[in-house]
């Protein structure tokens, strides 16, 4: 039996444990912070609602996951603007935070699989030793590095491994959060809810236990550039002609926490030239970290499920290529397709609905559970020019 450490006990970490764990395979999980039931459900800083659609779709059906995220989670039913339905969902989906996602996911583990499933909270791992498989003085068969886009795993593979590099990338994609208190009736929270195009403004849903409702209604604004302002009223006077809308929606308070928030760069990505070195395979934003196109959580949870399909096919000691073999391209695919959404931008919306017209909207296919990334990102690029980047 294969002893197994995996590096980060977000959703992708997570969910690799319950896979493994499914199959009787022991892990350990070491996660920087504490246990997610201890941790805020929502930072209003700096997070923003996730939905879990075809690609998390499958990943919570591989682990038998699907009544638990009904339990934690929001039903999702796709894109609204405005009362115009714009882009509907039809199978099992969930809307929420991060920690949402992980409060699902650790309800699996607890029920099922605490006793294949070690965890050791508050480990800020630094020490790893890639080719031995050794974390913090203890040697495993594999190490997993599901730690996100500051990924200590893929830290130590650039040091360690011959040839391993990574390739920074940026697009102007920029991010700023403001509460909706006074929504009522106004949005349906089975929904992502847009309020403006440019700049790109959707409210969506987190679970929250103070509010009268058990929900909080966020929006992320989506610009071209960083702003920042003085002063609410100078906050007040930007939204009044940028986003209207949300005046409907929100109070004079949640606008001065508004106008004292940072914003927030969306448009980091980074590619890895492998996978996997020595005993490491990574996982998620350790692997390929890109702009968000409501993605990122999806991605994460299906490149675990893979791990655990190439675990389960083959001799551990080529997991790592196999691996690779089938995520990478994957992982390629979707942080290309994550680079060419690019807010507040004319040619975006001009090629986006000419692509649209022949049948291509990267965004919307990138949600289906019957269609790879590189499958959309190829018919994509078979549009030549339009989408040739």
């Amino acid at each position: 039996m294969a002893d197994i450490a995996i590096i980060g006990g977000g959703p992708g970490g997570l969910t690799a444990g319950i896979a493994l764990a499914r199959r009787g395979v022991r892990s350990t999980v070491f996660e920087r912070d504490c246990h997610p039931d201890r941790m805020p459900r929502f930072n209003p800083d700096r997070s923003y609602p996730i939905d879990i659609t075809g690609h998390g779709l499958r990943a919570v059906r591989h682990i038998d996951a699907v009544d638990h995220f009904d339990a934690q989670m929001i039903p999702f039913r796709g894109i609204r603007h405005g009362r115009r339905l714009i882009d509907p969902w039809a199978e099992p989906g969930w809307i929420g935070s991060r920690g949402d996602i992980m409060r699902a996911l650790m309800c699996v583990v607890e029920e099922r699989h605490g006793d294949l499933i070690d965890f050791v909270y508050g480990s800020d791992v630094r020490l790893l030793d890639v080719h031995a498989g050794e974390v913090a003085g203890r040697r495993f068969d594999l190490v997993v590095g599901a730690d996100g886009a500051g990924s200590a795993v893929r830290a130590a593979m650039q040091e360690q491994v011959e040839g391993f590099t990574v390739e920074a990338s940026a697009v102007p994609n920029y991010g700023l959060l403001l509460e909706l208190d006074h929504v009522g009736e106004e949005l349906d929270k089975h929904y992502l809810n847009g309020l403006a195009v440019n700049p790109l403004v959707l409210a969506a849903v987190v679970l929250d236990e103070s509010q009268p409702d058990g929900v909080r209604w966020v929006c992320v604004i989506g610009v071209n550039k960083p702003i920042s302002f003085t002063s609410p009223d100078q906050a007040t006077r930007w939204l009044r002609r940028n986003c209207p809308r949300v005046f409907d929606l929100t109070s004079e308070q949640a606008i001065a926490k508004f106008s004292r928030r940072e914003c927030v760069h969306l448009g980091h990505g980074l590619t890895c030239s492998r996978l996997h070195g020595g005993r490491a395979v990574l996982l998620g934003d350790a692997a390929a970290a890109f702009p968000p196109v409501g993605q990122g959580g999806n991605a994460a949870l299906e490149s675990a499920i893979v791990l655990d399909q190439c675990l389960a096919s083959g001799p551990l000691d080529t997991v790592g290529a196999r691996f690779e073999a089938a995520w990478k391209p994957e992982a390629d695919a979707i942080s290309w397709i994550g680079g060419q959404v690019r807010y507040q931008n004319p040619w975006m919306f001009v090629r986006t609905i000419i692509a649209s017209a022949f049948g291509v909207n990267i965004a919307s296919q990138a949600k289906s559970s019957t269609r790879s990334y590189a499958q959309v990102q190829r018919a994509a690029r078979r549009l030549g020019p339009l989408w040739a980047s």
